[in-house]
């Protein structure tokens, strides 16, 4: 099964917050090279659907965490990903 552009770019979101422990959206656009009206758009639906927390809001300042469901979903991948290498 081939991965969606989409979804790959949410992982790479969700892997790069996961690796920074805390950032804000401008952060996760900086490494990643994505447009900064992407990753806030991205983080309001990871939010709306649990794989992200904000830990700080400050007028338009906010700061996110990866979620026990984020960090479940990649660990789930990573895992897939090495059982399907080994067979």
């Amino acid at each position: 099964m081939s991965e969606g552009i989409a979804d790959g770019t949410i992982k790479k979101l969700l892997k790069t917050l996961d690796e920074k422990g805390t950032a804000n959206p401008g952060e996760i656009a900086s490494i990643t090279g994505l447009p900064r009206y992407y990753v806030l758009a991205a983080f309001q639906i990871l939010k709306e659907l649990g794989y992200v927390e904000l830990i700080y809001s400050k007028g338009s300042h906010k700061v996110y965490k990866l979620s026990e469901k984020g960090s479940s979903i990649l660990e789930d991948n990573i895992v897939t990903k090495k059982e399907t290498a080994e067979t």
